[in-house]
């Protein structure tokens, strides 16, 4: 029997003490006081999310905190599609040297490189409407 895996989700709201979080954040994808966060797991980050952010290796979706972002001084819209390991860029370079499952969360970002990432890692989005 087939069953679907919840999706592991926490989401937070932004208010005014965590919206210093975001400060570095370009002002056209930086969140607003009130905009709902979600740390999700890199495979269930859907179409259309914006990647704000990630975490550090040793962090996992439940124990991950909006004050432990790594966030991305330029988000992008993710795209999420498979590892493409002939890519050539540096993240899909170093992601060769990885073990376990692994994805491409966008093949475009505004830093000419893939967002390549383990599938389990958490990671920032403002999900899509």
């Amino acid at each position: 029997m087939n069953t679907q895996t919840p999706i592991t989700t926490r989401t937070f709201t932004v208010d005014a003490e965590s919206l210093i979080l975001f400060e570095d954040v370009v002002a056209g994808a930086r969140p607003a006081v009130g905009d709902v966060l979600a740390i999700v797991r890199a495979d269930e980050v859907p179409a259309g999310a914006v990647v704000l952010g990630c975490y550090p290796d040793s962090v996992s979706v439940e124990s991950a905190t909006p004050a432990g972002a790594i966030t991305h001084s330029d988000p992008y819209v993710a795209a999420p599609g498979p590892y493409n390991p002939t890519c050539g860029c540096l993240m899909c370079d170093e992601a060769r040297g990885w073990s376990g499952p692994v994805l491409t969360l966008a093949a475009e970002t505004g830093w000419e490189m893939c967002d390549t990432v383990p599938a389990a890692a958490p990671m920032l989005v403002r999900l899509p409407a």
